[in-house]
């Protein structure tokens, strides 16, 4: 996946398990997302996981599912 914007993966494991809950309450499968979407049922299933998150295809998924993100930059 060399090239691809990733989201670091320090917030994967906040954000990817809402993904397939938001997938599991609309009833659809892997397969039935990558018919809407047109991303691979693997690459869902890897984001959903919190293998790796696509930004590009991240706010696909928010879109699809009428969601937001709020982003908050603090100091440290």
């Amino acid at each position: 996946m060399s090239g691809c914007r990733l989201i670091p993966k320090e917030i994967l494991p906040d954000i990817c398990p809402q993904l397939k809950q938001l997938r599991l309450e609309r009833e659809l499968s892997l397969k039935e997302l990558q018919e809407q979407l047109h991303i691979s049922p693997r690459l869902l299933k890897r984001m959903e996981e919190g293998k790796c998150l696509v930004l590009v295809h991240f706010i696909k998924l928010l879109n699809f599912y009428g969601k937001k993100v709020r982003i908050v930059i603090e100091d440290k």
